[in-house]
């Protein structure tokens, strides 16, 4: 799954500088959150189990929870963004006022483009919003509610109908999104490929190769990938033990687990939690 929320919070903000060949391991689904990414340089293409599309620079992808995707390079331009993500909770007067539809209907665009001023002025709410997330200030949280709802405003209004947008399926099915769903929900357990393959009602050879076709990993790869995923936020947002996490991510092992997360990330997960809190610092 993406990382969610910080523990306790209902909005965050981050400006990511990533490689130009960075590219999402595996498809990720936010289940808590809704997403927005002002893509600031670059072009990369984002792909969902029904849909590729692609975004440029300016553009803004909306995200809705419950929705797999993973973005790859489109160009080798540097990947420069900002991405926001909030609860349904944080903009609760915007929907009191205007009905939960609202969300639903902003998020079914998932690529928003804009003429010239309204481009400026979307781009200012993103950087407005992330000052003030960084400051932290008294009044930031409300300052930052309302930004965020004058930017899901605007786009609503003011997004460019675009026909020339090229859309076509994916090779993602829905068993095997059902497969991965599973994973997602009981990666703390001690589950086995029989048991996602009976998710996806298909022997487990056939669900072995149509997994690895479809995702590009082994069943195995992709389980670690989540697990390896979920101990990050531990680390980053609890005071869990190595051992605490190990088991929380279903390892039965400290040591396999660090092994895990070492080959996944190229540092043990002390060597991660240390240099996390540094630049929290």
């Amino acid at each position: 799954m993406a990382l969610p929320l910080p523990q306790g919070k209902l909005f965050h903000i981050e400006h990511r500088l990533l490689s130009t060949d960075y590219e999402m391991p595996s498809y990720e689904a936010a289940f808590e959150h809704y997403e927005l990414g002002y893509l600031i340089k670059g072009d990369r293409t984002i792909i969902t189990p029904v849909m590729i599309y692609t975004t440029h620079a300016g553009d803004v992808s909306a995200m809705a929870p419950y929705v797999y995707h993973r973005t790859v390079p489109a160009s080798d331009e540097v990947y420069e963004s900002i991405l926001v993500k909030f609860s349904p909770l944080y903009v609760k007067a915007l929907t009191d006022s205007f009905g939960e539809q609202l969300l639903e209907d902003i998020f079914s665009h998932t690529v928003n483009r804009f003429d010239e001023n309204i481009h400026a002025k979307i781009r200012g709410m993103f950087y407005d919003m992330l000052k003030e997330y960084k400051e932290a200030g008294r009044y930031s949280d409300f300052k930052i509610q309302c930004i965020l709802s004058q930017l899901l405003l605007t786009m609503d209004e003011s997004r460019l109908s675009d026909e020339s947008e090229s859309v076509k399926r994916t090779a993602l099915t829905p068993p095997i999104i059902e497969a991965i769903y599973y994973m997602e929900k009981n990666y703390a357990k001690q589950i086995c490929v029989e048991e996602a393959a009976e998710a996806a009602n298909y022997s487990t050879a056939y669900f072995s190769r149509l997994f690895h076709e479809q995702t590009g990993k082994s069943y195995i790869a992709y389980l670690t990938g989540i697990r390896i995923k979920n101990a990050q936020n531990l680390l980053l947002n609890t005071d869990r033990t190595i051992t605490e996490i190990a088991l929380d991510t279903g390892y039965q092992y400290p040591g396999n687990f660090t092994a895990a997360f070492r080959k996944s990330t190229g540092m043990s997960p002390q060597q991660y939690r240390k240099r996390s809190k540094n630049k929290r610092d």
